[in-house]
């Protein structure tokens, strides 16, 4: 005579079954009782017998596994082919977690060094390691994405960013971000995978701060002067040093407040209108500095044109006079020839607009 119990167990002897006295314990959440639950649902799934019943059980299944685990599809016209193959998935399931590499990735996973996080197609957060809630200050398990966007900065700029994964053929991205942590504003690696489970596909998403100590200017949330002497000014090709114009008549008149609300305005602007690969450093005032990776000086030339352009038809429907001079140089030969470089091309773009602007005014 055998025993079969459930929360996945192994048929057992009923003579090996030893009594036991009466243990009084207290369940700490519903999230530990899951298994149980699916293990529940899966047995009277085989149990039912008729189509309503199979039903019932597969609806009953749904409610249970919130993130569909099983894998469950919506087949609805053969339900015994549909009940096969939940048992199927479900037994690979209990497969893998017999084995101990399983218990070695679950471990990884949850005790890794990075801060880890999982997302659906949806954007909902399936699961986030110890170190991911140590690392924000909030644990988004199970919360609504309107509570989490209200809780995490640039929550929906991320799901754009992993909805463009889920959607191209490519199925790894590698970017650094800037991201609100509870230590404030910092610079991290992020590493995302698309990965598919039983035909559903979802997002892993591995966090690492920065090695290098990167300061995030607070006001303008560009990078701080620092950036320029870091490693990842390897992977950038043209620097454009960049001076505003019109800033210093709106600082004096309209007082600091006003103007660092402008600068905080124009650096966001600026940013937006930039591509994800593109850095923006504030090097000091109302100076900024963009990096980019292209190899093309006469395309990034055209480039900071039309973006001068944006940023004056920008601020010109606030009714102010903001705009700026530039200067573009190569990094092949380092940060400070480049440096110096762009900020001389700078300051004689920035005179020969001042003479042209007077030459129109006297006309």
């Amino acid at each position: 005579m055998f025993y079969q119990g459930f929360y996945f167990s192994m048929p057992i002897n009923i003579g090996d079954i030893e009594k036991t006295s009466l243990t009084k314990y207290k369940v700490k959440s519903e999230r530990i009782q899951f298994s149980l639950q699916l293990d529940q649902a899966i047995f009277d799934l085989n149990r039912s017998q008729e189509p309503q019943n199979v039903k019932r059980a597969i609806d009953n299944i749904k409610r249970i596994d919130t993130y569909n685990i099983i894998g469950l599809t919506s087949n609805t016209f053969d339900l015994y082919s549909e009940r096969h193959r939940i048992n199927k998935n479900y037994r690979e399931i209990i497969k893998n977690k017999k084995h101990s590499h399983y218990m070695l990735a679950a471990s990884l996973v949850c005790g890794c060094d990075g801060a880890v996080v999982i997302r659906d197609v949806d954007g909902n957060v399936i699961f986030n390691n110890d170190h991911f809630i140590r690392f924000m200050g909030v644990d988004l398990v199970d919360m609504p994405i309107d509570q989490v966007c209200e809780q995490v900065t640039d929550y929906r700029t991320t799901l754009h960013v992993e909805s463009e994964l889920l959607q191209s053929d490519s199925c790894f991205m590698m970017s650094d971000e800037v991201m609100k942590t509870k230590n404030g504003m910092e610079l991290v690696h992020v590493y995302r995978q698309k990965v598919s489970h039983f035909g559903q596909n979802f997002v892993v998403c591995s966090v690492y701060e920065a090695i290098d100590t990167i300061v995030i200017d607070e006001l303008t949330n560009c990078y701080q002067k620092n950036y320029l002497s870091s490693s990842y000014m390897k992977q950038h090709k043209i620097l454009v040093f960049i001076d505003l114009d019109g800033f210093k008549a709106i600082n004096d008149n309209l007082g600091h407040c006003i103007g660092d609300e402008i600068l905080r305005d124009f650096s966001q602007t600026l940013k937006s209108m930039l591509r994800d690969s593109d850095v923006m450093v504030r090097f000091g005032g109302d100076e900024f500095i963009i990096l980019l990776n292209s190899h093309v000086m006469t395309t990034v030339q055209q480039r900071i044109v039309q973006l001068r352009t944006d940023i004056e038809a920008y601020f010109s429907q606030k009714d102010m006079k903001l705009s700026f001079s530039y200067g573009v140089a190569s990094l092949q030969n380092g940060v400070e020839a480049a440096l110096k470089q762009a900020d001389n091309r700078m300051y004689q773009e920035k005179s020969f607009r001042k003479k042209k602007l007077d030459i129109v005014k006297l006309a």
